[in-house]
């Protein structure tokens, strides 16, 4: 009686114990991110106010399943810096990466993904140790037409901003 007492509940723990497995790996498919469909909110012109004169002006548009953009820091305005972006999206490690260019020939990559809907974590990497991260930059959607920005730079802390549609 014993041993069939046992054998049972062998096999009720090992019938329990895959029914977690299944359910666990169902609720992680259907969990993941739509990582190309959310950075299409992204599409469009927005600015981010540094002071009354100043500000960053970045516009994003589709280039295939990725983005383009174009982003200018302009003072009184007069654009005293830009840069080039490229954006594509690797579905086999659900990252994307932002290549950015400068004028003088310089870049730097970064690296990310949507962790919740309305939230975006990148990562920048130096491109001579892929293994040191640079910065971090956390985004926050609070709407169609207000997102805002956390960079996180090692020991100099953290600089928020926020950026509005424009168009």
């Amino acid at each position: 009686m014993k041993a069939k007492r046992k054998q049972h509940s062998i096999l009720l723990n090992t019938a329990c114990l895959l029914l977690c497995v299944i359910t666990l790996n169902a609720q992680t498919a259907d969990a993941r991110l739509d990582q190309p469909v959310l950075m299409k909110q992204m599409i469009g012109t927005w600015e981010n106010r540094l002071s009354p004169d100043t500000s960053v002006i970045w516009e994003l548009k589709a280039y295939g399943h990725g983005l383009e953009a174009h982003y200018r820091f302009t003072a009184k305005g007069k654009t005293y810096r830009e840069v080039k972006q490229l954006t594509g999206f690797d579905g086999k490690f659900e990252k994307f990466t932002t290549f950015t260019l400068f004028p003088n020939g310089k870049y730097i990559m970064f690296f990310g993904s949507f962790y919740k809907k309305n939230n975006m974590r990148v990562e920048v990497k130096d491109s001579a140790d892929p293994g040191k991260i640079l910065s971090q930059t956390e985004y926050e959607f609070k709407n169609a037409d207000t997102f805002t920005v956390t960079r996180i730079f090692g020991p100099y802390g953290a600089k928020p901003g926020t950026f509005h549609r424009i168009q």
